[in-house]
């Protein structure tokens, strides 16, 4: 079904957290979206490789969103066998939801500092607007080339990235859980609870599926 606007977070989600979920939640109110959409990455460029599998990551999100109106998991990029392009990854999306219809792309300000990085990361604003979640631990500090291309595309008021489908950007600050999957991930692999820090769905997944633990890295990518 077409929305009139459609937001997109994405991450690893290795596992999803408390700290994950209230953020979305926060960011589908404040930005008065019609939907959010977690989109758990399957290779990202950049990063790591993930300690569980796509699929177990997609199924962890979905048990964790499944009783929350206006929540919904995106598993596209986990059909890839390459890397995961976010650029690409929008252009899909834009595609299947038409011309009309406002797309929001968030990225915390850790990653959208290494936007220059990123494969083709001018088309992103071909096909959607930017948010970026300012974290405090990672303040904003934007390459010299990005810095010019976004110079007129920076709108203050949130209104203006449901008025149009496409092309600016936006800067938000939420108050976020001090939550991490690297702190869950090392709590699991040392033996302590990691009950409360995320939803009890998720945590009966890893504990089905060993995942995390020393013994089991190799075996669940």
């Amino acid at each position: 079904m077409s929305r009139n606007s459609i937001a997109i977070f994405g991450g690893t989600f290795d596992p999803v957290h408390h700290g994950h979920l209230r953020s979305a939640l926060e960011l589908k109110e404040t930005l008065a979206v019609d939907e959010l959409r977690l989109m758990p990455s399957h290779k990202p460029p950049l990063r790591d490789r993930p300690g569980a599998s796509s699929e177990l990551r997609l199924a962890m999100v979905a048990d964790a969103i499944a009783d929350e109106p206006g929540l919904a998991v995106e598993g596209r990029e986990l059909q890839r066998s390459g890397p995961s392009y976010s650029a690409e990854t929008l252009a899909e999306l834009r595609q299947d939801c038409g011309p009309d219809v406002a797309l929001i792309f968030i990225v915390g300000s850790d990653a959208f500092n290494q936007l220059h990085r990123w494969q083709d990361w001018r088309r992103i604003f071909d096909s959607a607007h930017l948010v970026v979640l300012e974290r405090p631990e990672f303040p904003l500090a934007i390459a010299k080339e990005v810095e010019a291309f976004l110079a007129p595309r920076w709108v203050d008021d949130r209104a203006a990235l449901l008025a149009e489908p496409c092309g600016n950007i936006h800067r938000l600050q939420l108050s976020q859980l001090a939550i991490s999957a690297t702190d869950i991930r090392r709590r699991i692999a040392d033996g302590l609870s990691i009950r409360y820090l995320l939803p009890e769905g998720v945590r009966r997944i890893i504990n089905e599926q060993g995942l995390y633990r020393p013994e089991s890295q190799e075996t669940h990518h």
